[in-house]
């Protein structure tokens, strides 16, 4: 799937949270949910195929914080997390294959200068999102993807509605030159419950021609639905969930996409 240009009049279906799921089924997984991959695989592929089975049409790959581990510990946990994904839909009866997504938080301090052994495990994922940006320095990991993945990069930005948040028109458009190909938000403030919706309409506005994304984070059930529905209103062409959110809010979504 050509998840970074699908045409901008479809709204496709993104997954929900990975890491507060995890923790909900293993308190293990609450302070590094990334390492449920490698700790217990069996969980993160049943989480993908409920999410398929929900009616997801791209599932994201749980290696969050991966770029804040050493080289040999981060390719580690891409290759695992890629490997829940496979075996999820291997055992997929018959659906239409999701998308693959591997998603990211930036690292801390500046990017490498060059590759990483993580890279090279990109191939077996379809776009790379690097989420929950809260500030414009981090950028630069998105350029430094951008130069040395080879697949197409999506950006996410943690929207906030409230004085001195990042704008998220001047975000969506850095993230263009960084040479983003898709941008967006993922989760959110519980004190801002409209700033989701409110940055996909202002992201709109600034870049026409990108896939918007728009994953907000679930605090309450009902007003979750109903962000996730304005947020398609204000543009957004892939949306789904975040933290809290679960596969059954998927599926109630999904069926509102449907009407």
């Amino acid at each position: 799937m050509d998840f970074s240009f699908a045409a901008k009049d479809q709204v496709r279906l993104l997954d929900g949270g990975i890491g507060t799921w995890l923790a909900s089924q293993d308190e293990a997984h609450a302070v590094a949910p990334h390492q449920a991959c490698i700790k217990n695989p069996s969980l993160v592929s049943s989480l993908h195929q409920a999410y398929a089975r929900a009616g997801a049409q791209a599932l994201q790959a749980n290696a969050w914080l991966a770029l804040h581990l050493k080289e040999a510990e981060a390719e580690r946990t891409v290759r695992a997390a890629a490997d829940c994904i496979d075996f999820a839909l291997e055992n997929s009866e018959g659906q239409p294959a999701p998308a693959r997504l591997l998603s990211m938080a930036p690292g801390l301090g500046t990017p490498p200068s060059g590759k990483v052994a993580l890279l090279d495990q990109l191939s077996r994922f379809d776009a790379v999102v690097l989420e929950t940006l809260i500030d414009p320095w981090q950028l630069a990991w998105v350029a430094w993807l951008a130069e040395w993945a080879t697949i197409p990069v999506a950006v996410t930005l943690v929207p906030d509605n409230r004085p001195g948040s990042w704008d998220p028109a001047d975000f969506a458009r850095r993230s263009q030159r960084s040479g983003a190909k898709a941008v967006g938000i993922n989760c959110g403030y519980e004190d801002a419950p409209q700033a989701a919706a409110q940055a996909v309409a202002a992201m709109r506005q600034v870049v026409p021609g990108m896939v918007l994304m728009a994953r907000p984070a679930l605090w309450d059930r009902p007003a979750w639905l109903a962000a996730a529905k304005d947020c398609v209103a204000a543009g957004a062409n892939w949306v789904g969930g975040c933290c809290g959110c679960a596969p059954e809010d998927i599926q109630r979504l999904a069926i509102h996409l449907k009407r």
